[in-house]
C-alpha cells in the first residue's frame, strides 16, 4: 500500500505544505497566510487551510497520510509545541502521527538526508538550529538577541548613510543606493520624509534595502562589507554555541547548511563572509548553500520522520520538485 507524507512550513508572511508518495514526489500542495501564533491573529486557521489545500490537490484525505511533519514559526517554548499538539488533534483529528518543530529546521535536511549539523537560516530575520549524531537538537529561537538578518541590514545601511552625510562615518557606496532606492536626490530630504512629524511617505521597509547592502559589499563598498561581516560574525558564533551543545565541536568537519535570501543572493559577500567566520569559529566546515525551499526540507523530515527509505534520491526528488511561482511567492 501507498504510503503519503505532509511537510509544512509556516513563517510569518506565508504557509505552505506539501504531500508526496514514499519516493518524493510531489502530488499535491496547499498555501495560507501567517502560520505564526506570535504575530497572527488566526495561525491556527492559516495552518489547517495549507493542510486541506495540499491533501485535496493531491486527492487524499487526512486520514490517508502515515506522518506529517509541522515546521512553524514561533514554536520557541514548550508550551508553544503543547498549543500546537491540541490545536492539530482538534482541527485534523485523523492525523495519526505527527512532529511539531521550530520552522528553523525545516533547511537542516536540505543539507544531507540524515539531516545532521548546523542550520543557518537568514532572511527577513535570523534562524539558528542544529542536529547532532545521537539526535540532540537545539533551536536558539529568543536566544539570538543580537540584530540580525535584512531588516537589519538595511537599518545599518541607512545609520551608516546618515552618518557618512554628517562626516561622521566613511563615504560610502550606499549612499547612492539608498538613495536610488527610495527616489531622493539627496540624504537630508530623504530623513527629512522619513522622520518628520507628519511624514510625506510612509517610513520604508527596511528589507528592500538588504539587497543594496549586499550589491554594496559585493563592488567592494568598505562601510557595506562591514555590516556584512558583523553580521556574519555574530551568526557563527552562535553556529559555535549550537554545534557544541549538539555534540558536533569535535575533530571532524561540521556540516553547515546555509539557507534564505540573503544567503543564497546572487551577491555573494554575505556568504563569503559567513564561511569565512565559520571556518574561524569551528575549523573544518561543509557548507551547503541550499536555496531549495524550506518547505522541502519539512517533508524530507516527514519522510525520515515516518519511516521512508529516505535515500540520496528520494532526498534530491523532493529538493529539485518544481513549484509554480505563485504557491512560493511571499
Amino acid at each position: 500500500m501507498t504510503s503519503y507524507y505532509l511537510g509544512l512550513d509556516a513563517g510569518n508572511s506565508k504557509t505552505v505544505a506539501l504531500v508526496a508518495d514514499g519516493t518524493g514526489v510531489v502530488l499535491g500542495r496547499g498555501r495560507g497566510g501567517s502560520g505564526d501564533i506570535y504575530s497572527a491573529s488566526d495561525a491556527e486557521g492559516e495552518v489547517e487551510r495549507a493542510v486541506r489545500a495540499a491533501l485535496a490537490d493531491a486527492g487524499l484525505e487526512t486520514g490517508q497520510l502515515r506522518h506529517a511533519a509541522f515546521r512553524l514559526a514561533g514554536v520557541d517554548w514548550p508550551e508553544d509545541e503543547a498549543q500546537w499538539a491540541t490545536v492539530l488533534a482538534h482541527r485534523l483529528p485523523d492525523l495519526t502521527s505527527v512532529s511539531i518543530k521550530n520552522d528553523g529546521f525545516s533547511l537542516l535536511r536540505c543539507g544531507s538526508p540524515d539531516g545532521v549539523g548546523v542550520a543557518i537560516n537568514v532572511g527577513t530575520g535570523p534562524a539558528v538550529a542544529a542536529r547532532g549524531t545521537d539526535g540532540t537538537e537545539l533551536c536558539l529561537c529568543w536566544w539570538i538577541a543580537h540584530p540580525l538578518g535584512g531588516k537589519d541590514l538595511g537599518r545599518s545601511a541607512f545609520r551608516a548613510v546618515v552618518d557618512a552625510e554628517l562626516g561622521a562615518g566613511r563615504p560610502t557606496l550606499l549612499t547612492a543606493e539608498l538613495l536610488t532606492l527610495y527616489g531622493y536626490d539627496d540624504v537630508e530630504s530623504m530623513l527629512h520624509s522619513f522622520t518628520r512629524r507628519h511624514p510625506e511617505r510612509p517610513v520604508p521597509d527596511e528589507r528592500v534595502a538588504a539587497r543594496s547592502v549586499l550589491r554594496a559589499a559585493s563592488s567592494g563598498d568598505a562601510v557595506a562589507w562591514g555590516i556584512v561581516a558583523d553580521q556574519a560574525a555574530t551568526f557563527a558564533r552562535l553556529a559555535g554555541v549550537a554545534a557544541r551543545r549538539t555534540g558536533q565541536a569535535g575533530p571532524d568537519p561540521t556540516p553547515c547548511v546555509l539557507g534564505g535570501s540573503i544567503l543564497t543572493s546572487e551577491h555573494p559577500a554575505y556568504r563569503e563572509a559567513l564561511v569565512e567566520a565559520l571556518v574561524t569559529e569551528l575549523g573544518q566546515v561543509e557548507v551547503v548553500a541550499s536555496a531549495a525551499t524550506p518547505v522541502a526540507g519539512a517533508l524530507l523530515d516527514a519522510l525520515a520522520e515516518g519511516g521512508a527509505e529516505l535515500d540520496q534520491l528520494t532526498h534530491d526528488e523532493v529538493l529539485r520538485a518544481d513549484h509554480p511561482a505563485e504557491f512560493l511567492f511571499t
